[in-house]
Protein backbone atom coordinates (compact mmCIF):
# COMPACT_ATOMS: atom_id res chain seq x y z
CA UNK A 1 0.00 0.00 0.00
CA UNK A 2 1.50 3.57 -0.73
CA UNK A 3 0.62 5.69 2.63
CA UNK A 4 1.16 9.37 2.72
CA UNK A 5 2.21 11.04 6.17
CA UNK A 6 0.56 14.66 5.68
CA UNK A 7 2.09 16.03 8.56
CA UNK A 8 5.10 14.56 10.49
CA UNK A 9 4.52 17.43 13.20
CA UNK A 10 7.05 18.40 15.69
CA UNK A 11 6.27 15.55 18.61
CA UNK A 12 7.87 12.64 19.19
CA UNK A 13 5.29 10.75 20.37
CA UNK A 14 2.56 12.44 18.15
CA UNK A 15 0.09 11.54 15.18
CA UNK A 16 2.31 11.79 12.34
CA UNK A 17 5.30 10.07 13.81
CA UNK A 18 3.39 7.36 15.05
CA UNK A 19 1.50 6.87 11.48
CA UNK A 20 5.02 7.34 9.86
CA UNK A 21 6.82 4.46 11.82
CA UNK A 22 3.42 2.02 12.14
CA UNK A 23 3.23 1.70 7.97
CA UNK A 24 7.02 1.75 7.43
CA UNK A 25 7.09 -1.17 9.75
CA UNK A 26 4.92 -2.38 7.98
CA UNK A 27 6.46 -2.51 5.14
CA UNK A 28 3.72 0.01 3.01
CA UNK A 29 5.66 2.20 1.05
CA UNK A 30 5.67 5.66 2.81
CA UNK A 31 5.96 9.12 1.87
CA UNK A 32 5.83 12.09 4.19
CA UNK A 33 5.33 15.55 3.65
CA UNK A 34 5.58 18.46 6.00
CA UNK A 35 5.56 22.21 5.11
CA UNK A 36 7.83 22.41 7.44
CA UNK A 37 11.94 22.02 6.82
CA UNK A 38 13.58 18.97 8.26
CA UNK A 39 15.72 20.78 10.91
CA UNK A 40 12.32 22.27 12.62
CA UNK A 41 10.81 18.80 13.00
CA UNK A 42 11.90 16.35 15.57
CA UNK A 43 14.98 15.37 14.94
CA UNK A 44 15.48 11.79 16.41
CA UNK A 45 12.14 10.64 15.00
CA UNK A 46 13.49 11.51 11.19
CA UNK A 47 16.78 9.88 12.07
CA UNK A 48 14.81 6.60 12.74
CA UNK A 49 12.98 6.93 9.65
CA UNK A 50 15.64 8.00 7.43
CA UNK A 51 16.59 4.03 7.83
CA UNK A 52 14.24 2.44 6.27
CA UNK A 53 14.47 2.07 2.58
CA UNK A 54 10.27 2.14 2.43
CA UNK A 55 10.21 6.01 3.64
CA UNK A 56 10.61 8.76 1.66
CA UNK A 57 10.81 12.95 2.79
CA UNK A 58 9.19 15.76 1.16
CA UNK A 59 9.97 18.19 3.73
CA UNK A 60 9.52 21.96 3.32
CA UNK A 61 6.64 22.08 0.48
CA UNK A 62 3.64 20.13 -0.30
CA UNK A 63 2.89 18.03 -3.55
CA UNK A 64 -0.13 17.14 -5.41
CA UNK A 65 1.72 14.34 -6.85
CA UNK A 66 2.33 12.81 -3.79
CA UNK A 67 -1.44 13.11 -3.14
CA UNK A 68 -1.87 11.52 -6.23
CA UNK A 69 0.50 8.52 -5.56
CA UNK A 70 -1.05 7.34 -2.51
CA UNK A 71 -3.48 4.77 -1.68
CA UNK A 72 -4.57 6.40 1.78
CA UNK A 73 -3.58 9.05 3.08
CA UNK A 74 -2.67 9.89 7.30
CA UNK A 75 -3.55 13.76 8.22
CA UNK A 76 -1.79 15.01 11.01
CA UNK A 77 -4.43 16.50 13.20
CA UNK A 78 -2.29 20.06 12.95
CA UNK A 79 -3.50 19.78 9.41
CA UNK A 80 -6.23 22.27 8.21
CA UNK A 81 -8.57 21.90 5.25
CA UNK A 82 -6.44 22.98 2.80
CA UNK A 83 -6.17 22.87 -1.07
CA UNK A 84 -4.59 19.28 -0.98
CA UNK A 85 -7.09 18.03 1.47
CA UNK A 86 -9.58 19.19 -1.15
CA UNK A 87 -7.61 17.65 -3.94
CA UNK A 88 -7.50 14.39 -2.01
CA UNK A 89 -11.19 14.36 -1.84
CA UNK A 90 -11.63 14.89 -5.28
CA UNK A 91 -9.83 12.17 -6.30
CA UNK A 92 -11.71 9.76 -3.56
CA UNK A 93 -8.58 9.32 -1.66
CA UNK A 94 -9.48 7.87 1.87
CA UNK A 95 -8.34 10.36 4.74
CA UNK A 96 -8.07 9.79 8.31
CA UNK A 97 -5.68 9.65 10.98
CA UNK A 98 -3.24 7.60 13.49
CA UNK A 99 -6.25 7.19 16.14
CA UNK A 100 -8.49 5.75 12.87
CA UNK A 101 -6.10 3.20 12.20
CA UNK A 102 -5.60 2.31 16.11
CA UNK A 103 -9.83 1.56 16.34
CA UNK A 104 -9.69 -0.17 12.83
CA UNK A 105 -6.69 -2.62 14.40
CA UNK A 106 -9.04 -3.05 17.45
CA UNK A 107 -11.90 -3.73 15.68
CA UNK A 108 -9.50 -6.56 13.52
CA UNK A 109 -8.17 -8.29 16.05
CA UNK A 110 -10.67 -8.26 19.19
CA UNK A 111 -14.08 -7.46 17.38
CA UNK A 112 -16.53 -4.32 18.53
CA UNK A 113 -16.96 -5.28 22.04
CA UNK A 114 -13.28 -6.75 22.64
CA UNK A 115 -11.71 -3.87 24.17
CA UNK A 116 -13.80 -0.76 26.15
CA UNK A 117 -13.06 2.77 24.70
CA UNK A 118 -13.49 5.79 26.07
CA UNK A 119 -13.19 9.08 24.22
CA UNK A 120 -13.07 12.44 25.83
CA UNK A 121 -13.80 15.30 24.03
CA UNK A 122 -14.78 19.13 24.94
CA UNK A 123 -13.32 22.40 24.11
CA UNK A 124 -11.57 22.90 27.41
CA UNK A 125 -10.59 20.16 30.31
CA UNK A 126 -10.14 17.13 27.60
CA UNK A 127 -6.34 16.63 29.11
CA UNK A 128 -7.12 16.74 32.71
CA UNK A 129 -10.51 14.79 32.69
CA UNK A 130 -8.48 12.23 30.21
CA UNK A 131 -5.73 11.93 32.72
CA UNK A 132 -7.77 11.80 35.71
CA UNK A 133 -10.47 8.91 34.27
CA UNK A 134 -6.97 6.86 33.50
CA UNK A 135 -5.93 6.97 36.68
CA UNK A 136 -9.51 5.64 38.51
CA UNK A 137 -9.76 3.09 36.05
CA UNK A 138 -6.21 1.98 36.77
CA UNK A 139 -6.62 2.12 40.41
CA UNK A 140 -8.82 -1.19 39.22
CA UNK A 141 -8.17 -2.64 36.36
CA UNK A 142 -3.87 -1.85 36.66
CA UNK A 143 -1.69 -2.44 33.60
CA UNK A 144 -5.29 -2.99 31.80
CA UNK A 145 -5.72 0.47 31.27
CA UNK A 146 -4.17 2.42 28.23
CA UNK A 147 -4.27 6.22 27.63
CA UNK A 148 -3.55 8.52 24.64
CA UNK A 149 -4.53 10.58 21.89
CA UNK A 150 -4.52 14.53 22.47
CA UNK A 151 -3.19 13.89 25.54
CA UNK A 152 0.56 13.76 24.01
CA UNK A 153 0.84 10.19 23.15
CA UNK A 154 -0.87 8.68 20.07
CA UNK A 155 -2.01 5.06 20.55
CA UNK A 156 -0.26 3.08 18.17
CA UNK A 157 2.62 3.36 20.39
CA UNK A 158 0.72 0.92 22.87
CA UNK A 159 -1.24 -0.99 20.10
CA UNK A 160 0.89 -4.55 20.43
CA UNK A 161 0.17 -3.80 23.78
CA UNK A 162 -3.33 -4.63 24.00
CA UNK A 163 -5.23 -7.13 24.99
CA UNK A 164 -8.69 -9.09 25.13
CA UNK A 165 -10.80 -7.16 27.65
CA UNK A 166 -8.14 -4.09 28.31
CA UNK A 167 -9.60 -0.69 28.79
CA UNK A 168 -8.50 2.75 26.25
CA UNK A 169 -8.52 6.08 27.33
CA UNK A 170 -8.31 8.42 24.62
CA UNK A 171 -8.46 12.43 24.68
CA UNK A 172 -10.33 13.59 21.10
CA UNK A 173 -9.41 17.07 19.37
CA UNK A 174 -11.96 18.06 16.86
CA UNK A 175 -9.77 17.44 14.30
CA UNK A 176 -8.73 13.90 15.38
CA UNK A 177 -12.74 13.69 15.39
CA UNK A 178 -13.06 15.14 11.97
CA UNK A 179 -10.77 12.22 10.30
CA UNK A 180 -12.68 9.16 12.00
CA UNK A 181 -15.23 7.56 9.58
CA UNK A 182 -16.38 4.24 11.88
CA UNK A 183 -15.09 4.68 15.14
CA UNK A 184 -17.73 3.16 18.25
CA UNK A 185 -16.65 4.02 21.47
CA UNK A 186 -18.14 2.49 24.38
CA UNK A 187 -18.24 5.73 26.82
CA UNK A 188 -17.86 8.88 24.95
CA UNK A 189 -17.43 12.31 27.49
CA UNK A 190 -18.11 15.72 26.44
CA UNK A 191 -16.96 18.19 28.80
CA UNK A 192 -18.40 21.49 26.96
CA UNK A 193 -18.50 23.00 23.88
CA UNK A 194 -17.55 26.81 23.74
CA UNK A 195 -16.41 29.10 21.25
CA UNK A 196 -12.72 27.95 19.99
CA UNK A 197 -10.70 27.50 16.45
CA UNK A 198 -12.61 29.97 14.78
CA UNK A 199 -9.42 31.04 12.72
CA UNK A 200 -10.05 27.30 11.53
CA UNK A 201 -13.31 26.57 11.48
CA UNK A 202 -15.71 29.12 9.14
CA UNK A 203 -18.46 28.79 11.60
CA UNK A 204 -19.15 27.11 15.12
CA UNK A 205 -21.49 24.81 13.74
CA UNK A 206 -18.79 22.95 11.62
CA UNK A 207 -16.89 22.73 14.71
CA UNK A 208 -19.45 21.36 16.86
CA UNK A 209 -20.17 18.86 14.01
CA UNK A 210 -16.43 17.70 14.09
CA UNK A 211 -16.66 16.93 17.82
CA UNK A 212 -20.30 15.37 17.54
CA UNK A 213 -18.23 12.93 15.65
CA UNK A 214 -17.62 11.27 19.26
CA UNK A 215 -20.92 9.51 18.53
CA UNK A 216 -20.84 7.54 15.76
CA UNK A 217 -21.25 4.07 16.22
CA UNK A 218 -22.26 4.01 19.56
CA UNK A 219 -25.62 2.12 20.56
CA UNK A 220 -27.93 2.05 23.93
CA UNK A 221 -25.75 -0.23 25.71
CA UNK A 222 -23.00 2.36 25.56
CA UNK A 223 -22.95 5.72 27.22
CA UNK A 224 -22.64 9.52 26.70
CA UNK A 225 -20.98 11.08 30.00
CA UNK A 226 -22.12 14.69 29.09
CA UNK A 227 -22.89 18.17 31.16
CA UNK A 228 -26.38 18.65 30.70
CA UNK A 229 -26.66 22.33 31.51
CA UNK A 230 -24.67 23.01 28.54
CA UNK A 231 -26.91 24.21 26.14
CA UNK A 232 -24.79 23.29 23.20
CA UNK A 233 -24.04 20.30 24.75
CA UNK A 234 -28.08 19.35 24.87
CA UNK A 235 -28.31 19.87 21.30
CA UNK A 236 -25.35 17.42 20.08
CA UNK A 237 -26.71 14.56 22.28
CA UNK A 238 -29.54 14.54 19.83
CA UNK A 239 -26.63 12.65 17.64
CA UNK A 240 -26.41 9.84 19.76
CA UNK A 241 -28.12 6.17 20.97
CA UNK A 242 -26.00 5.78 23.89
CA UNK A 243 -27.46 5.85 27.50
CA UNK A 244 -27.23 9.50 28.83
CA UNK A 245 -25.13 10.10 31.85
CA UNK A 246 -25.21 13.61 33.12
CA UNK A 247 -22.50 15.00 35.44
CA UNK A 248 -22.25 18.05 37.64
CA UNK A 249 -19.65 19.58 39.33
CA UNK A 250 -17.67 17.91 42.18
CA UNK A 251 -17.91 18.86 45.39
CA UNK A 252 -15.08 16.22 47.09
CA UNK A 253 -13.71 17.71 50.09
CA UNK A 254 -9.49 18.14 49.87
CA UNK A 255 -9.14 18.76 45.88
CA UNK A 256 -5.99 19.73 45.24
CA UNK A 257 -7.22 21.55 41.64
CA UNK A 258 -8.35 24.73 42.25
CA UNK A 259 -11.29 25.95 40.30
CA UNK A 260 -15.42 25.26 39.67
CA UNK A 261 -13.82 24.14 35.75
CA UNK A 262 -11.66 21.53 37.31
CA UNK A 263 -15.15 20.51 39.80
CA UNK A 264 -16.51 20.20 36.87
CA UNK A 265 -13.84 17.79 35.39
CA UNK A 266 -13.90 15.81 38.10
CA UNK A 267 -17.74 15.24 37.65
CA UNK A 268 -17.22 13.94 34.42
CA UNK A 269 -13.76 11.13 35.58
CA UNK A 270 -16.48 10.49 38.83
CA UNK A 271 -19.36 9.35 36.80
CA UNK A 272 -16.85 7.31 33.57
CA UNK A 273 -15.30 5.51 36.86
CA UNK A 274 -18.22 4.61 38.40
CA UNK A 275 -20.09 2.81 34.78
CA UNK A 276 -16.86 1.01 35.63
CA UNK A 277 -17.66 0.20 38.70
CA UNK A 278 -14.25 1.84 40.48
CA UNK A 279 -15.58 1.82 44.21
CA UNK A 280 -16.30 4.74 45.65
CA UNK A 281 -13.88 4.96 48.07
CA UNK A 282 -11.41 4.37 46.06
CA UNK A 283 -12.69 7.35 43.85
CA UNK A 284 -12.39 9.36 46.72
CA UNK A 285 -8.82 8.43 47.39
CA UNK A 286 -7.47 9.04 43.71
CA UNK A 287 -9.17 12.15 43.29
CA UNK A 288 -7.87 13.84 46.58
CA UNK A 289 -4.52 12.46 45.48
CA UNK A 290 -4.95 13.96 41.96
CA UNK A 291 -2.51 17.03 41.41
CA UNK A 292 -3.12 17.61 37.89
CA UNK A 293 -1.27 17.43 34.35
CA UNK A 294 1.45 20.02 32.96
CA UNK A 295 0.63 23.44 32.21
CA UNK A 296 -3.28 23.71 33.01
CA UNK A 297 -3.71 25.77 36.04
CA UNK A 298 0.02 24.25 37.46
CA UNK A 299 1.45 25.47 40.11
CA UNK A 300 5.16 25.64 39.53
CA UNK A 301 7.06 27.73 42.00
CA UNK A 302 6.88 29.24 45.55
CA UNK A 303 9.71 31.91 45.90
CA UNK A 304 9.95 34.52 48.73
CA UNK A 305 6.80 34.68 49.29
CA UNK A 306 4.93 34.76 45.67
CA UNK A 307 3.27 31.95 43.87
CA UNK A 308 3.47 30.64 40.01
CA UNK A 309 0.98 29.12 38.12
CA UNK A 310 1.85 27.69 34.28
CA UNK A 311 -1.94 28.02 32.85
CA UNK A 312 -0.47 28.29 28.84
CA UNK A 313 -3.00 26.11 27.44
CA UNK A 314 -4.89 29.16 28.39
CA UNK A 315 -5.34 29.74 24.54
CA UNK A 316 -9.45 31.21 24.38
CA UNK A 317 -10.65 33.67 26.82
CA UNK A 318 -13.38 31.54 28.52
CA UNK A 319 -9.89 29.34 29.64
CA UNK A 320 -8.02 32.36 30.81
CA UNK A 321 -12.12 33.62 32.80
CA UNK A 322 -11.41 30.38 34.41
CA UNK A 323 -8.09 30.72 35.71
CA UNK A 324 -9.45 34.34 37.03
CA UNK A 325 -12.49 32.44 38.93
CA UNK A 326 -10.12 30.02 40.62
CA UNK A 327 -8.41 32.97 42.81
CA UNK A 328 -10.34 35.01 45.49
CA UNK A 329 -8.08 37.66 45.49
CA UNK A 330 -6.53 39.71 42.45
CA UNK A 331 -3.51 38.26 40.61
CA UNK A 332 -0.11 39.30 38.19
CA UNK A 333 -1.75 38.26 35.01
CA UNK A 334 0.39 37.36 31.73
CA UNK A 335 -1.67 37.15 29.15
CA UNK A 336 -1.91 38.29 25.02
CA UNK A 337 -0.36 37.23 22.31
CA UNK A 338 -2.05 36.37 18.61
CA UNK A 339 -5.91 36.27 17.88
CA UNK A 340 -7.89 33.32 17.36
CA UNK A 341 -11.11 34.94 16.37
CA UNK A 342 -12.85 34.82 19.31
CA UNK A 343 -14.22 37.79 21.20
CA UNK A 344 -12.24 38.88 23.88
CA UNK A 345 -14.82 41.40 24.88
CA UNK A 346 -16.35 39.10 28.77
CA UNK A 347 -12.42 38.52 29.66
CA UNK A 348 -11.67 42.44 29.05
CA UNK A 349 -14.66 42.88 31.29
CA UNK A 350 -13.54 40.99 33.96
CA UNK A 351 -9.71 41.68 33.64
CA UNK A 352 -10.15 45.28 36.31
CA UNK A 353 -11.44 42.82 38.87
CA UNK A 354 -9.41 40.12 38.95
CA UNK A 355 -5.88 41.41 37.92
CA UNK A 356 -3.87 44.38 39.61
CA UNK A 357 -1.00 43.69 37.38
CA UNK A 358 -1.20 43.06 33.60
CA UNK A 359 1.62 42.32 31.47
CA UNK A 360 1.21 41.71 27.60
CA UNK A 361 3.05 39.32 25.70
CA UNK A 362 3.40 40.52 22.01
CA UNK A 363 1.00 39.85 19.40
CA UNK A 364 -1.88 40.96 17.04
CA UNK A 365 -4.76 40.83 19.99
CA UNK A 366 -2.53 42.40 22.69
CA UNK A 367 -4.16 45.49 21.53
CA UNK A 368 -7.74 44.03 22.48
CA UNK A 369 -6.56 43.46 25.79
CA UNK A 370 -6.99 46.43 28.88
CA UNK A 371 -3.90 48.67 28.88
CA UNK A 372 -1.09 46.55 31.13
CA UNK A 373 3.01 46.55 30.86
CA UNK A 374 3.87 45.38 27.06
CA UNK A 375 6.70 42.92 27.19
CA UNK A 376 8.91 41.79 23.99
CA UNK A 377 9.86 37.95 25.03
CA UNK A 378 8.61 35.82 28.09
CA UNK A 379 12.05 36.26 29.85
CA UNK A 380 11.09 39.84 30.33
CA UNK A 381 7.64 39.21 31.58
CA UNK A 382 8.76 37.25 34.14
CA UNK A 383 11.33 39.54 35.45
CA UNK A 384 8.03 42.43 35.34
CA UNK A 385 5.93 39.82 36.78
CA UNK A 386 8.83 39.77 39.81
CA UNK A 387 9.11 43.29 40.15
CA UNK A 388 5.71 44.34 40.44
CA UNK A 389 4.90 41.82 43.39
CA UNK A 390 5.16 41.38 46.89
CA UNK A 391 5.26 38.72 49.44
CA UNK A 392 1.52 36.71 49.53
CA UNK A 393 0.87 37.36 45.49
CA UNK A 394 -0.08 35.15 42.89
CA UNK A 395 1.67 35.29 39.28
CA UNK A 396 -0.17 33.46 36.45
CA UNK A 397 0.37 32.55 33.16
CA UNK A 398 -3.32 32.44 31.28
CA UNK A 399 -3.02 34.39 27.80
CA UNK A 400 -6.55 33.78 26.75
CA UNK A 401 -4.98 33.46 22.95
CA UNK A 402 -2.65 31.44 21.13
CA UNK A 403 1.42 32.67 20.30
CA UNK A 404 1.07 30.49 17.18
CA UNK A 405 3.29 30.79 14.72
CA UNK A 406 5.53 31.69 17.19
CA UNK A 407 5.84 29.16 19.05
CA UNK A 408 2.93 26.51 20.59
CA UNK A 409 1.57 26.77 23.90
CA UNK A 410 3.48 23.86 25.37
CA UNK A 411 6.95 25.46 24.44
CA UNK A 412 5.42 29.09 25.64
CA UNK A 413 4.76 27.39 29.21
CA UNK A 414 8.01 25.89 28.94
CA UNK A 415 9.82 28.96 28.62
CA UNK A 416 7.91 30.32 31.37
CA UNK A 417 8.74 27.45 33.60
CA UNK A 418 12.09 27.46 32.97
CA UNK A 419 12.22 31.50 33.76
CA UNK A 420 10.36 31.25 36.32
CA UNK A 421 13.01 28.75 37.91
CA UNK A 422 15.95 30.84 37.33
CA UNK A 423 14.29 34.19 39.48
CA UNK A 424 16.78 34.14 42.63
Amino acid sequence: MRVVIFGLGQYQYGSGSAAARYFAKQGHDVRITDIQPAQQLHQATIRLLQRRRNVQFILGKHRRSDIAWADVIIRNPGVPDNQYMQYAQTLGKPITNDVGVFLAELHGRFGDQGVQTVAVTGTRGKSTTTALIAKLLQAKYGRRVHVGGNIGHSPLFFLNQVTLGDIVVLEMSSWLLRDLHHPHFTVAVITNMLRDHMNYYPNMRLYQRDKERIFLGQTNSDYAVVDVTDTRVRRMIKHTSAKIVPFTAHRLLGMQLLGEHNRRNFGAAWEVAKIFGVPINTRQRVMRRFSGIPHRLEKIRQYRGRTFYNDTTATTPDATIAALLSFRHKIILIAGGNSKNLSLTALVKLIPQHVKTLILLPGNATSQFPAGILVRNMRQAVQLAWQHSQSGDTIVLSPGVTWLPLMNEFERGRQFGRYVAQLR
